[in-house]
């Protein structure tokens, strides 16, 4: 529990110093990508006080084909950390919109361009995906959880179609993002934080050419496929003994 305290003491800390950072530095240069650089940091600052270590597998893969859209599962918060000190400069979450009203971290993500999404809503929803393919034929990436939300059960959820709606809208490659171990971490509605090792693996990009507007489902099972695939093959090293072992 000791550790779990003094996670969260860093981790208020830590978010007041880069939150409030990023988000003069993003009035002052005009530029987004610098909230990613800070970003990084900040994540490697909560990891550490944390004790979590992430193992990365698959770097080539995250900037062959660029802008793309990334396509993760969602276990814990702590994929959010794991994330940011290896996208590339030029990504921009699509996240919930309730967390644009905490102080200093809304303030930090909306002046770095993030695009804010109410899936309560299928108008402002549709919105936001218009906004976020504006984003990528500007030159960004953008990342998506189409789970929806994190994992209860640490389980793959099924993906919902927006993620691959907008990746076809915007004809780039989609990257698949595939984490083990987070949710062993700190499982969601929890405090509770666990020492030990997060993998993170990125896939070969898929193109999406060859789809139409009316091949969303067979994107969306495609990708769910592969990452449900490496997640298994992630978590037989992990009982090996080779993975996230924590």
């Amino acid at each position: 529990m000791v550790r779990s305290i003094w996670t969260i003491l860093v981790a208020v800390a830590a978010t007041v110093f880069f939150g409030l950072s990023s988000t003069v530095a993003c009035l002052i240069v005009r530029n987004g990508n610098i909230a990613i650089v800070l970003g990084g940091m900040w994540s490697r600052v909560i990891l550490r006080a944390a004790g979590i270590r992430v193992r990365y597998l698959g770097l080539e893969n995250r900037d062959r084909q660029l802008p793309c859209v990334f396509i993760a599962n969602h276990q814990s918060m702590v994929d959010i950390w794991a994330l940011l000190p290896v996208l590339p400069r030029g990504t921009r979450f699509v996240a919930k919109e309730s967390l644009f009203h905490i102080p200093v971290l809304g303030w930090a993500i909306g002046a770095a361009g993030f695009i804010p999404i109410d899936r309560s809503n299928i108008n402002k929803a549709m919105k936001s995906l218009e906004k976020a393919v504006s984003r990528i034929r500007a030159g960004n990436s953008v990342i998506l959880f189409p789970e929806g939300t994190r994992s209860k059960d640490g389980l793959l959820r099924s993906f919902k179609k927006g993620a691959f709606h907008l990746a076809l809208k915007a004809r780039v490659p989609i990257v698949p993002v595939t984490i083990q171990g987070s949710f062993q971490r700190l499982k969601p509605d929890s405090l509770r934080i666990t020492p030990g090792v997060v993998v993170m693996q990125f896939g070969e990009p898929l193109d999406t050419v060859s789809y139409t507007e009316n091949s969303v489902n067979e994107l969306k099972d495609e990708l769910h496929r592969r990452i449900e695939s490496t997640l298994e093959e992630l978590e037989n090293r992990s009982s090996q003994g080779e993975g996230a072992t924590g």
